[in-house]
């Protein structure tokens, strides 16, 4: 019985050996994976700015060249014209008619911006919506 207990502070020994070096081996594969996760995660991130900067680019010479510079302000143009005569037809102004005029809706939340688009124009609310539409 005593050359079989002497045996187990061997047998332990072993296998804490056994354990450690399992440990160290699963740390190292641990640390691989979050080097290769670190590396593909900053590789994303410099690929996503780098589209953001070729977009950004993109507005930029848009803004600049005379076909596209006066297209934003013409859309908006007829855009505001239109919402203008969408509220100011759902409006009993000075005797109007509320529909007379007959112009369709838009669809949606676009039915909810144009009073704001028209309250904003008419001075009634913020204008910092439109200074990035009109500046270069």
């Amino acid at each position: 019985m005593w050359a079989l207990l002497s045996l187990i502070p061997g047998l332990a020994n072993g296998f804490l050996t056994w354990l450690n070096k399992k440990t160290d081996s699963d740390l190292e594969k641990y640390k691989a994976a979050i080097g290769a996760d670190t590396t593909l995660n900053v590789e994303e991130m410099k690929t996503k700015l780098e589209l953001v900067r070729l977009a950004q680019g993109q507005r930029s010479e848009d803004r600049e060249h005379w076909f596209t510079a006066w297209m934003v302000p013409c859309a908006f143009g007829i855009f505001l014209a239109h919402a203008g005569a969408v509220v100011f037809d759902s409006m009993p102004l000075l005797g109007h008619e509320i529909g007379s005029w007959h112009v369709a809706s838009l669809p949606g939340m676009y039915a909810n911006m144009q009073n704001n688009i028209i309250l904003t124009v008419c001075g009634i609310g913020g204008v910092s919506a439109f200074k990035k539409i009109f500046s270069r």
